[in-house]
């Protein structure tokens, strides 16, 4: 199942993107962002969602001034970078 990271900067960004998200009706879940995804970033969070939610969630998160550093799609073969 694919799932979809979206990449903060901060734990603080992350809880309230996180926030929003499940104010939308979005499930969205916090955890640090994966080792191959941090090499040129440091200490970064990760919000992930479902795939099918990243429409929703882009055009909710457009409208907080919250932006993602990046983000990713998820699956059984790794990572890759998406646009949003």
């Amino acid at each position: 199942m694919e799932s979809i990271l979206l990449i903060v900067r901060s734990v603080t960004q992350a809880q309230l993107m996180e926030r929003a998200l499940w104010k939308a009706g979005i499930r969205a879940s916090i955890s640090r962002t994966p080792m191959e995804l941090t090499a040129n970033s440091g200490c970064t969070y990760a919000v992930r969602i479902a795939a099918e939610d990243l429409a929703a969630a882009i055009q909710m998160i457009n409208g907080t001034g919250l932006r993602p550093a990046g983000i990713y799609a998820s699956d059984s073969l790794g990572y890759r970078e998406v646009a949003p």
